[in-house]
């Protein structure tokens, strides 16, 4: 006499294996709801248990009464497994307040104290969990959760058909459980399907996040920059499935100010890399070593005797394992070849990355990588573009006023807006005059009063020279382009193309949307003096006296020379 039923023995190793595949799902995926669906089946197998053995094997008493809470805890687990896969919220006291009513509610009825059986209670969680799989696949439309929607639909219904079996008439004495099976064998596969479509969708969604992440807008010489770089390494950790990582950034130049962002890491870290410069070391570590490195088993020394030679390395190896991380992968962030960063993760497990993974790796590195590099020359262009209108705005402001004190300050107003002019003045010499004139002076962003001071060998960092009219500028005789032809010139300045700009279209661009200025002194470019007494003979002389080839001369007479020496 067999006291085995082989339906249910065969239900029970089935339940069991599908708790062990989600076990190892989940050491792949690390999803939350795959560790949920993996004890939901273990739950299970374990109320398989009771049907597994009948005569005087079947169990009765405590042993029913907990096989019965089983499989309330494992409606449970598939119900709570069923949110979070939906991304939904999930209070851990109603679960377990849900739990301990189940474990009174399976005491109670086979008592009588409760009329209605716990099995209608379990079919009710799993209509739930159809009715969260159903919302779901609407509205993912994915058919592989409304399929699965309709296999716990089908499992709640053959659960209230087997407690009411007895009453069914031609069903009372009908073996069901092949029904169950075929349920389970279903469940598991649209379990794994629906797995992977939301594998699938999460890495769509996380990596069009990554996609337009907004770098380009970003300033690197303000704290934005460190938003935006904390979005990334979310996205890419979410992508990963990694729950800790860093991304170090140089700003353009490697041996530049660096800007490094740490999630699921203390901020001790971060502090630690920048005072010790380990950020430096780790961008060149993963760079020698490939560009893709990932260091597993952080806590054996005797995988990493290489490079235990270099103290940085053991330095960052030792705060890692205080952060609890046993693995890491370091990813270089470069373009064109330049590499100008890396991203910095860290398990704490000892896991394996197949080669999908490390790809993924890569393309997200390189796709970072690559909007850091468009920011960059996008902001390079900016100030460029900056440069050009501070300059012409200069220029107009110089054609357009001849008020000393007001063109001195639009001067400064405007070189404000390019530099830092924290420290700043401009002072007029006169050969042959003792003195030398300060005309506008700012320290440390404090404006002083005019002053003088005898003129000696001092350092000045701003120099304008009182000509005729307006500023000393070079003869014409010392321009580059004088006596030379276009390519001459070209070539001189090592220009790979050269273009002139004639004076007509000077005076249009600085004139701009203002018509009522008519003339402007270009005397300059054309030798046309409004006041006209400007003479051919008196420019010559003039020449004579202040070509720098003059100036020199003089000051070897005097004997003088320029010292950097603090200016008193």
């Amino acid at each position: 006499m067999s006291y085995l039923n082989t339906s249910a023995v065969v239900l029970l190793a089935g339940a069991f294996l599908l708790g062990v595949f989600f076990v190892y799902v989940y050491q792949q995926k690390r999803q939350a709801y795959l560790l949920i669906w993996a004890s939901a089946w273990f739950l299970l197998s374990l109320y398989f248990v009771r049907s597994a053995f009948v005569g005087p094997l079947a169990p009765s008493g405590w042993v029913a009464i907990i096989n019965d809470w089983a499989l309330a805890l494992a409606a449970l687990a598939f119900y709570c497994s069923a949110r979070l896969y939906a991304r939904f919220t999930l209070s851990a006291r109603r679960v377990a307040l849900v739990a301990a009513g189940a474990a009174v509610w399976s005491f109670a009825y086979p008592r009588d104290w409760i009329a209605i059986p716990l099995a209608f209670g379990v079919a009710v969680a799993f209509f739930l969990t159809a009715q969260v799989f159903w919302q779901e696949g609407r509205k993912q439309e994915s058919r592989a959760d409304k399929l699965l929607a309709c296999t716990f639909v089908v499992t709640g219904a053959l659960l209230l058909l087997f407690h009411y079996q007895a009453r069914l008439g031609p069903l009372a004495h009908a073996n069901l459980l092949p029904f169950a099976l075929l349920a389970e064998i279903v469940g598991g596969v649209l379990m794994l399907m629906a797995v992977y479509d939301e594998e699938r969708r999460r890495v769509e969604r996380n990596m069009l996040a990554l996609s337009n992440l907004n770098l380009a807008t970003s300033s690197f010489a303000g704290g934005e920059i460190q938003k935006m770089l904390a979005q990334a390494l979310d996205r890419v950790l979410n992508v990963v499935r990694i729950p800790a990582g860093a991304l170090i950034l140089h700003y353009g130049d490697e041996n530049g100010p660096a800007s490094v962002v740490v999630t699921g890491l203390d901020d001790s870290f971060c502090a630690s890399v920048q005072e010790n410069n380990l950020d430096d070391y780790l961008v060149r570590l993963v760079a020698r070593l490939g560009g893709l490195v990932v260091l597993r088993d952080l806590a054996r020394d005797a995988n990493w005797l290489a490079l235990e030679k270099e103290e940085p390395f053991r330095h960052i190896r030792k705060m890692l394992l205080a952060q609890g991380l046993r693995t890491m992968v370091g990813i270089s962030l470069q373009a064109k070849d330049r590499v100008f960063g890396m991203l910095l993760l860290g398990t704490p497990d000892n896991r394996n990355f197949a080669p999908p993974e490390l790809r993924l790796l890569l393309a997200l590195g390189h796709q970072i990588g690559m909007a850091v590099e468009n920011s960059y020359l996008i902001q390079q262009t900016a100030r460029r573009s900056e440069e050009l209108h501070i300059l012409n705005e200069i220029g107009r402001v110089l054609s357009s006023t001849l008020e000393t004190d007001a063109l001195f300050e639009r001067i400064y107003s405007e070189m404000s807006r390019l530099l830092d002019v924290s420290s700043f003045y401009i002072a007029f010499y006169e050969p042959g005059q003792p003195n030398v004139s300060f005309e506008l002076e700012i320290d440390d962003k404090a404006r002083l009063p005019k002053r003088t001071r005898p003129a000696g060998n001092h350092l000045i960092e701003h120099k304008l020279y009182v000509a005729r009219y307006g500023i000393d500028m070079p003869d014409a005789s010392e321009l580059v382009a004088s006596g030379h032809t276009d390519e001459e010139v070209r070539d001189i300045i090592g220009a790979d193309w050269l273009m002139y700009q004639d004076l007509d279209d000077l005076v249009h661009a600085v004139r701009h949307d203002n018509a009522k200025i008519m003339d402007f002194d270009t005397s300059c470019f054309s030798g046309e003096y409004v006041t006209g007494d400007v003479t051919p003979e008196y420019l010559e002389r003039l020449q004579g006296e202040r070509s720098d080839e003059a100036k020199q001369q003089r000051r070897k007479g005097a004997g003088r020379g320029l010292k950097s020496v603090p200016i008193p």
